[in-house]
């Protein structure tokens, strides 16, 4: 394994759980596709939501594999005397996983761990935008954190 790459599951956790943005790499006919994305994580599953139309939906209604990343404590490495001395202090997280999609009960216990995530609670969701949000499950496959500090 690469120097500085672990695959312990509680330095993932930790660094998923700081994150802010993940990065979803996915693939259609056009190609390839990356966007970042609002997300929770349970267990060894992702959690993310989309509008149901869309190259993003699309991507993710056929269940193709995808890969995904995220990183915090992103920063700047400086030096006056050797540009090969630049670069980045971070942790980040990438893998990969294949998405399904959630209906009913876990569809809402989705949102709300993604909310619960960004707004520090749960909140009501409003019935008429539930049916335009489809939510996804990734079923993570592999994993593996890197710590450049």
């Amino acid at each position: 394994m690469r120097k500085n790459v672990t695959e312990d599951k509680t330095v993932i956790a930790d660094i998923l759980a700081k994150a802010e943005v993940l990065w979803l790499a996915l693939t259609d006919s056009e190609g390839p596709y990356c966007i970042p994305v609002n997300f929770a994580v349970e267990d060894d599953t992702l959690f993310i939501h989309s509008g149901k139309r869309g190259r993003k939906a699309a991507c993710l209604d056929s269940g193709a594999p995808l890969a995904f990343s995220a990183a915090v404590d992103v920063t700047l490495r400086q030096s006056d005397d050797n540009a090969c001395d630049l670069g980045y202090l971070f942790r980040s997280v990438m893998g990969r996983g294949t998405p399904r999609v959630l209906e009913g009960k876990e569809k809402v216990h989705a949102l709300g761990l993604i909310t619960l995530k960004y707004a520090g609670r749960e909140m009501p969701y409003k019935d008429k935008v539930l049916s335009v949000t489809a939510v996804y499950a990734v079923d993570m496959i592999s994993m593996t954190a890197r710590i450049k500090e």
